[in-house]
């Protein structure tokens, strides 16, 4: 688990942006706890489809994976947005719930190309948590010298 939470690319990424750690936290604290809400109201859809026409056993608990992902994204967040460093864990844990539970529902219906797509979605949700720095964590620097400038050198 040390591994995913401090990836060897988290000190010297390959995209380097500045992305505040608070804000990116209130973003997925906001679309985070929609997104509970609605995979709440399909989780009640989908259970009462699988009452009536039978199976979808595994897309249900696919989607309460899911569910319980995104809720604790969005609970982490939150986190976020008050400055505690704990919630990156917690968004961390949530993404790789919210792929899992969205793996185990498309091996329940055998779309796997839009799992593919999901578990791209949630790398880069991944990489910009990362990334993110608190503030007064030292920000993160190319490694590539300037360019060289093309004019002539200047007279001292």
């Amino acid at each position: 688990m040390d591994q995913l939470l401090d990836p060897p690319f988290a000190k010297d990424p390959p995209v380097k942006l500045d992305i505040p750690a608070k804000t990116l936290g209130l973003v997925y604290a906001v679309l985070g706890g929609i997104g509970a809400v609605f995979g709440l109201l399909g989780l009640l859809g989908i259970s009462a489809l699988a009452t009536f026409v039978g199976g979808g056993t595994l897309l249900v608990v696919g989607t309460l994976i899911g569910l319980v992902g995104t809720a604790l994204a969005a609970w982490g967040g939150y986190r976020m947005y008050q400055n505690d460093h704990d919630g990156k864990r917690l968004v961390i844990y949530g993404l790789v719930l919210n792929g899992l539970g969205s793996l185990v529902s498309a091996l329940s219906y055998g779309g796997l190309g839009g799992w593919i797509v999901n578990a791209a979605i949630i790398f880069v949700l991944y990489y910009l948590v990362i990334i993110s720095r608190f503030e007064g964590e030292p920000k993160i620097v190319s490694t590539t010298p300037p360019a060289a400038s093309s004019g002539p050198p200047s007279a001292r």
